[in-house]
């Protein structure tokens, strides 16, 4: 073992995420011959100063490489390597699916150990997955993702980003093209922001915000807590006995007066009964009013 050249370096440390100093736990260098190819590589273990994680350090210096500065100097190229290698993908799977969980945190491994063919095909592999958990129909995965933005779950804008990574899995599976590790960034920024629109966003936020409301059944158990809140025999329109929660409906508030006013024409709704139809406060328009039952 031999005395390292430096107490203490500058190294990326894989816990922080951005380069610390780290102390030099232990050395070792060994160099080629230079009859056959002039190199130098340095073995250290290295600890960050700042979290205490231990790391192996490798750094390669090419003296064949090696070229003259403007300062009349020579600069000798280097390579460094930090290992364990720093981890790629940043969402918490537990609220994916296990499938899609474990093809995410596969090819974020893959990318990770910078297997970036086998990442290219497993980002492919992630839309396809979600594609399936959602019973997306569509013979080819271009169709799927179509479909995925016709079924509301992402926007067009969206659907035009998978397309790119569908391109990108595609070279990647059949014409064994090697993804750039720049294409690989970007793909993988898009597939967690795909995972966390279909599956961890209404997850996370369930019950601590406001949703809209767009199925009739759930507008109609907001309407029934309203009703409770008024007198027998009041006669009010349903904007007043929603109020400030109308905004939570999502499209036209006449299209729910009429299936609320077919289901009280067949008796299905008993907790109000047709009024008279009538401006309200300052309406600009006649208002169905209806009647507390």
């Amino acid at each position: 073992m031999n005395k390292p050249s430096k107490q203490k370096i500058k190294n990326f440390c894989t816990s922080c995420q951005l380069d610390t100093w780290h102390d030099v736990e232990g050395y070792y260098s060994e160099s080629s011959d230079p009859e056959h190819y002039h190199c130098q590589t340095d073995y250290s273990v290295v600890k960050c100063r700042g979290c205490e994680t231990a790391s192996f350090r490798r750094e390669l210096h090419d003296y064949e490489a090696a070229y003259p500065t403007h300062d009349n100097e020579w600069e000798v190229p280097s390579v460094v390597d930090t290992y364990p290698l720093p981890p790629k993908g940043n969402l918490e799977t537990y609220h994916l699916p296990d499938i899609v969980s474990k093809i995410y945190q596969e090819s974020c491994s893959a990318y990770s150990d910078k297997s970036y063919t086998l990442a290219g095909i497993g980002f492919r592999a992630i839309i396809e997955a979600v594609c399936n958990d959602q019973d997306i129909k569509g013979k080819e995965l271009s169709t799927k993702i179509n479909n995925l933005s016709s079924k509301g779950l992402i926007s067009k804008k969206d659907s035009n980003r998978l397309h790119s990574i569908r391109f990108l899995g595609n070279d990647a599976a059949h014409d064994i093209k090697t993804p750039s590790l720049v294409s690989l960034e970007a793909a993988l920024v898009i597939i967690e922001h795909l995972l966390t629109t279909v599956y961890i966003l209404d997850k996370t936020s369930k019950g601590k915000l406001e949703e809209v409301i767009e199925e009739y059944e759930k507008i109609e158990e907001l309407l029934i807590k309203k009703i409770d809140e008024y007198d027998k025999d009041d006669e009010l329109p349903l904007q007043k006995f929603l109020g400030k929660d109308i905004r939570l409906i999502s499209g036209s508030i006449q299209k729910v007066e009429k299936a609320l006013n077919e289901k009280i024409g067949k008796g299905e709704f008993k907790k109000l009964k047709h009024g008279k139809k009538d401006k309200f406060l300052n309406s600009k328009e006649e208002l169905q009013h209806y009647i507390v039952a």
